[in-house]
């Protein structure tokens, strides 16, 4: 299976990895698709754009027939990666620059 970006705004993105005000703790957040990737299952990443850079990632926690769910705890920053902006969602390994971050960083696509 492979993992997915989706690009967003910086507002959204920042709420779900649990900075918006007003939030007292940390929690799981879910993301829903109108049609679900076919090639994700739970133990991938979902990749975050925003503002033409991919910015950082979350372990995937549970996923069902539409949506996939983490906790904000498990975001990592990466160092920006650029990309142009798209509606919907990319697979990981269908984008060059992130298959050689993930080359270099030593991640899995599982």
């Amino acid at each position: 299976m492979t993992s997915i970006i989706i690009y967003t705004t910086e507002e959204t993105l920042n709420h779900k990895k649990g900075l918006k005000e007003g939030e007292e703790s940390c929690t799981f957040f879910y993301w829903e698709f109108s049609k679900m990737p076919k090639r994700i299952d739970g133990k991938d990443l979902i990749f975050f754009a925003t503002k033409k850079f991919i910015r950082g990632y979350f372990l995937i926690e549970d996923l069902d027939d539409y949506s996939v769910e983490w906790s904000c705890e498990s975001w990592i920053d990466i160092k920006p990666i650029p990309t142009k902006s798209f509606q919907g969602f990319k697979y990981a390994d269908k984008v060059p620059e992130l298959k050689k971050y993930i080359k270099r960083e030593c991640i899995k696509f599982v």
